[in-house]
């Protein structure tokens, strides 16, 4: 494991990124990069489950990048401004695309194309889902990761953003996978149901998606799990 400072003009802000490497990385750029969110706290959580699927040869060689800030996570993960957040979703998406993606890239041996994977819980699995509806054109991401995705946030939101993706898409090529701890409060639970039913409706091409509701667990509780089932899934399709 690594870690270093990056600055962001985008933001005006400093990131903690925080590198785990897997043991069977390679020396050539044929490593997979997963970028996880909330990375001040989900970073050995998500590097023991790669640690693990790596090791048992589930998983390519791949480089896990967690990015911290987390007390900034209403800022950077939430698309607008409302109670609770203030929009600044889309400045955090171009840092990610336009510093800290080239910064990884000049610093370790990374897969370059179009193939990374992110992943996140609450506002991050907000985030997540706001990412996945960015235009496929420039977006660096094809595998996504949510749990306990924060549905509820203006008032979902989050499906006008995947509203305007249809309005002017008809392929979403991307693997998905969401979870939903089973305690969780009846608007995510439905929410989360809701948003695999839209997708599926719309008849993308070329969309892999998986929702599992966690049984027993709850907001919290059930994010680890869902990153297992997640990082399962996403890397058999």
């Amino acid at each position: 494991t690594e870690e270093f400072i990056l600055e962001s003009s985008i933001i005006n802000d400093s990131y903690p990124i925080y590198v785990y490497l897997s043991e069977n990385y390679s020396n050539d750029s044929s490593n997979q990069l997963i970028i996880g969110l909330d990375g001040d706290t989900r970073f050995n959580a998500i590097a023991n489950i790669i640690s693990d699927k790596t090791r048992n040869g589930s998983m390519p060689p791949s480089i896990l990048i967690s990015i911290g800030n987390n007390e900034n996570r209403n800022r950077d993960y939430t698309p607008t401004s409302y109670e609770h957040g203030t929009g600044g979703a889309n400045n955090f998406y171009q840092f990610i695309k336009e510093e800290l993606i080239p910064e990884l890239e000049s610093r370790y041996n990374i897969d370059t194309s179009n193939t990374k994977t992110l992943i996140g819980n609450s506002f991050g699995g907000l985030f997540t889902h706001y990412t996945m509806f960015q235009d496929r054109v420039d977006n660096p991401f094809n595998k996504f990761v949510s749990t306990g995705c924060s549905f509820w946030f203006d008032s979902g939101v989050i499906f006008e953003y995947e509203e305007n993706y249809n309005v002017n898409h008809t392929d979403l090529d991307v693997n998905f996978f969401s979870g939903m701890g089973s305690l969780e409060g009846g608007v995510n639970l439905a929410s989360v149901e809701e948003m695999e039913v839209r997708l599926r409706n719309r008849s993308y091409s070329n969309l892999n998606i998986s929702t599992v509701i966690i049984n027993k667990h709850g907001h919290s509780g059930a994010a680890t799990i869902g990153f297992k089932k997640g990082l399962d899934y996403v890397f058999s399709n």
